[in-house]
């Protein structure tokens, strides 16, 4: 609950490194701010700094639910940048989990959430999925000559977005299984969403739901390993289900991490060329977000102190190497670095309901990030997530641009025998 993260709510000072990259880190002024939302509206409120006095005020009973507070605090992507260096430079304040709290409190509070996002509700109560799409079509995707094994140490976790929006996604990643020698398996009519969209709107009842039938559909089949393509899926599973769930029983890997690994054993060889000069796009998910979440309880002892100790995600650790080792792998193809990369990338702007409520927005964030991949002198943007995908290339089509975007997965399939 809200009311729980007061004292870190109190250790706000003011210091401004959630709206901008510290100078030690920063690379140029062109590209040293990180928080999009602050950037694009420019008010204090619009910020980590501003949503922890807006907490406070609501907890204090100094501020009353207005249209434009709400439309303040669904505005942030989630991206979780000002988590990280609120740890990384004193705090150790929970800054993330403030804002989901107080998007869950709107909600508890029936004020919220936005419209658009309680259709997602309603799409996944009824269909299994945000966009509405028939249950039954969820796998139309599969190769008839891949299919999944009954039984197999790796489950496959699709995706709403990568199973109806993006399937070439999903192909290219059995593909890459079937080429590696993989049995894989899938939840098939039992693989719900995985809820990202809802837990980060403040829709807690309905996400738990899913988070209960995905976990206890998973340990059915007996999987060791569940492997996902999609950004969302993998930080949702990492840092959200453990929050409900304490014991899952098996590892979450995203694909990325699944080839770099075949790829050092031998096991999958790119012998294909494929010439792009192309730049890596940190998704939220994989990255700042892509820790496993460690529940704890105890006693606030002093700032950033908890006894017993606390195992705190700083957002250093998510998965960021074996993306990047995975295409200087893949022969012709020249990775070039953005000055925001790693802890430090911008938000494509697809998170946190945004795309959904205030798509504009969305577009605008994406459009800084290509601005930023073409300073960069790349062809194309290569990320590895499907929601990413969707607004990138949004924005290189609203913008006239001659930017590709590729999923890093399509680029390893294009690369194989």
């Amino acid at each position: 609950m809200l009311e729980d993260y007061k004292r870190d709510i109190l250790c706000c000072t003011r210091c401004g490194f959630c709206k901008v990259i510290s100078t030690q880190k920063q690379r140029s002024w062109k590209y040293n701010r990180a928080c999009p939302i602050h950037k694009r509206f420019g008010f204090d409120a619009y910020s980590a700094q501003g949503m922890l006095y807006i907490a406070n005020a609501l907890l204090e009973g100094k501020l009353s639910y207005t249209e434009k507070l709400k439309e303040i605090i669904y505005s942030c992507t989630i991206c979780g940048y000002c988590d990280y260096a609120c740890k990384w430079v004193h705090a150790n304040a929970e800054v993330l989990d403030i804002i989901l709290e107080l998007r869950a409190k709107l909600v508890e509070d029936g004020v919220a959430p936005l419209p658009q996002h309680k259709i997602i509700a309603e799409n996944v109560t009824r269909h299994h999925n945000i966009y509405g799409k028939p249950h039954e079509k969820r796998f139309n995707w599969m190769p008839e000559a891949c299919g999944p094994a009954e039984k197999a140490e790796i489950v496959y976790f699709v995706g709403c977005t990568t199973a109806y929006l993006k399937p070439r996604i999903a192909q290219a990643t059995v593909k890459i299984l079937k080429t590696a020698g993989l049995d894989f398996t899938t939840l098939g009519g039992e693989e719900y969403c995985c809820g990202a969209v809802l837990w980060r709107t403040g829709q807690r009842n309905v996400a738990k739901n899913l988070i209960e039938h995905n976990i206890n559909s998973i340990r059915r089949t007996g999987a060791r390993t569940l492997l996902v393509s999609c950004a969302h899926c993998y930080g949702t599973f990492k840092r959200e289900y453990p929050k409900v769930i304490r014991e899952m029983n098996f590892e979450v890997m995203h694909v990325s991490e699944l080839v770099k690994k075949l790829l050092d054993e031998g096991r999958l060889k790119l012998t294909r060329r494929v010439d792009l000069r192309a730049t890596y796009h940190d998704p939220c998910l994989l990255g700042r977000l892509g820790e496993t979440y460690v529940p704890w309880q105890g006693e606030i002892k002093a700032l950033g102190v908890r006894e017993p100790p606390k195992v705190w995600l700083f957002g250093s650790k998510g998965v960021y190497d074996a993306p990047r080792k995975v295409l200087r792998a893949i022969p012709g193809l020249e990775l070039v670095e953005m000055e925001r990369i790693r802890e430090y990338a911008w938000c494509c702007g697809a998170g946190g309901g945004v795309l959904e409520a205030n798509p504009s927005f969305a577009l605008w964030t994406a459009k800084e990030r290509i601005k930023e991949a073409r300073d960069a002198a790349a062809e194309a943007i290569v990320s590895c997530c499907p929601r990413c995908a969707l607004n990138f290339e949004r924005a290189i089509a609203d913008a006239g641009e001659r930017m590709a975007y590729y999923d890093l997965i399509e680029l390893v399939a294009m690369a194989l025998e």
